[in-house]
């Protein structure tokens, strides 16, 4: 929710914009000749996933469409992998990544300039299993006290490098093969698993609520009214390592209060039907710069609400990509295990 003058803010910018100043803007003259847009997140492995599709000019109709006849190379430490065809613009190099290897890639079509990029392999940042309580809050997005489930966990900063992160928090539903989904009122309390035989693990992201993390929440109310949101781009939290620099720091992030309940079997035969939450883990991404800057480059435009109304500019996506469009980024994650929290006291039956 916004504050109600929210709209009027609005409404007097554009009457402002509209009596002290005239665009003379003409769409022919940014018209541009298509380009590769090309996406590659390298990590720890022996496979790496290509994106290659061709972009559409400004007054031009049509759809962006996949590029599906590319040359591409791909070097590890100046080692040319093997790249392979998957068909609709997607490609796959096949070569053993660590920790610390260079990542170099070219690309080019018939018709489209070539595009080269490069990136580094990152190690992974320790994170330490969660805790999972109740806490009471108000929240300056909603406007209101509500109830929140905060999940907190610790890790450490490298004091040697300048750390980019993000941070996601993901739920967990048991789903066994036979297909009947476990939910806390049919089983009783196993954790999620992920390499089990008997069941699958379907895992979904969870936005996060900022209040009770500094980190994150760069947003103060005057940026709220002024059409700016702490909206993440596809519940991804971007952050750095500017005030924790070499320091051991917890995260506290708060998700939507969400309860069911599970049967427990007493020791008298009888059962207990216990509160609990979903099962929860983070996840703690080491991500290069050119990730962090373009993921931030997408969510600060996806969250400009003058922008969209056109009080404002847009300003053009960060990419790393020579020549064409799009990333090419190295990262690496750490998981913790799952933790959820239980509410005693609740009624037997």
């Amino acid at each position: 929710m916004r504050h109600s003058y929210t709209l009027f803010i609005y409404t007097l910018l554009a009457v402002f914009s509209l009596t002290a100043c005239k665009d003379d803007f003409d769409i022919d003259k940014v018209k541009s000749t298509p380009k590769l847009i090309l996406y590659c997140m390298p990590t720890v492995g022996d496979t790496t996933v290509i994106e290659l599709t061709r972009s559409l000019p400004v007054n031009t109709k049509g759809s962006i469409t996949p590029v599906v006849d590319a040359h591409i190379n791909y070097s590890v430490n100046g080692k040319t992998a093997e790249v392979i065809n998957m068909g609709d613009g997607s490609y796959k190099a096949v070569a053993h990544q660590q920790v610390g290897d260079r990542i170099e890639l070219t690309a080019q079509a018939d018709g489209l300039s070539a595009v080269s990029a490069s990136t580094t392999i990152l190690e992974a940042i320790s994170i330490d299993n969660p805790s999972v309580k109740k806490v009471h809050l108000y929240s300056n997005y909603n406007e209101q006290a509500e109830d929140f489930y905060q999940i907190s966990a610790t890790f450490t900063d490298n004091a040697s490098t300048k750390d980019y992160y993000a941070v996601r928090v993901v739920s967990g539903t048991i789903i066994p093969k036979g297909g009947i989904i476990y939910t806390q009122d049919n089983w009783e309390g196993d954790a999620p698993l992920d390499n089990i035989d008997e069941t699958d693990t379907v895992e979904s992201v969870q936005q996060i609520y900022l209040d009770s993390e500094p980190l994150l929440n760069g947003i103060k109310q005057i940026d709220y009214d002024f059409g700016y949101d702490n909206n993440d781009y596809e519940h991804f939290y971007l952050f750095t390592d500017d005030d924790i620099n070499g320091k051991t720091y917890t995260l506290h992030l708060n998700v939507a209060y969400e309860y069911g309940h599970e049967l427990i079997h007493l020791p008298n035969g009888s059962l207990y039907s216990q509160m609990v939450s979903s099962y929860y883990r983070v996840i703690l991404y080491h991500i290069t710069p050119e990730f962090y800057h373009f993921i931030h480059s997408i969510g600060s435009l996806d969250n400009n609400e003058l922008a969209k109304a056109g009080l404002s500019n847009i300003a053009p996506s960060y990419g790393n990509v020579k020549g064409g469009i799009g990333m090419a980024a190295g990262y690496q994650k750490a998981k913790t295990k799952w933790a959820r929290y239980e509410e005693i006291g609740s009624k037997g039956r």
